[in-house]
């Protein structure tokens, strides 16, 4: 039984995109975003707003070695307000003066075009 675990693991392994990192359930970026300046606000930055008005504070890492763009794609991306992106994200437990919108870590941010990119 426990052989049969063993390879169904490596053979599902096997199905995965493998050129960097296992990437079996690549992200999508699915939720359409607009970057707000809101440095007027104390202790705000750069902020995403999405259609129904909800504001969110993207999570700003700090690394000793930059991060593979597939684990923090937020750093390799230049925010611009007035911008439109395409963004997924998850909750974040990080803290923040900025008291204006949910903490979220980026998972996945592509420029806005009129269709929802992969």
């Amino acid at each position: 039984m426990r052989i049969l675990a063993l390879i169904l693991v490596v053979t599902s392994l096997c199905q995965c995109d493998t050129t960097e990192v296992i990437v079996c359930f690549p992200q999508r970026c699915s939720i359409q975003a607009t970057v707000k300046d809101m440095t007027g606000l104390d202790g705000c930055g750069l902020m995403f707003e999405l259609q129904d008005g909800t504001l969110l504070e993207p999570e700003r890492r700090v690394y000793v070695q930059p991060p593979k763009p597939e684990e923090d794609p937020l750093y390799y991306f230049e925010l611009k307000a007035n911008d439109k992106v395409w963004i997924d994200y998850r909750s974040s437990s990080a803290s923040s003066i900025c008291m204006a919108g949910e903490i979220i870590f980026i998972t996945c941010i592509k420029p806005f075009t009129t269709s929802v990119e992969n």
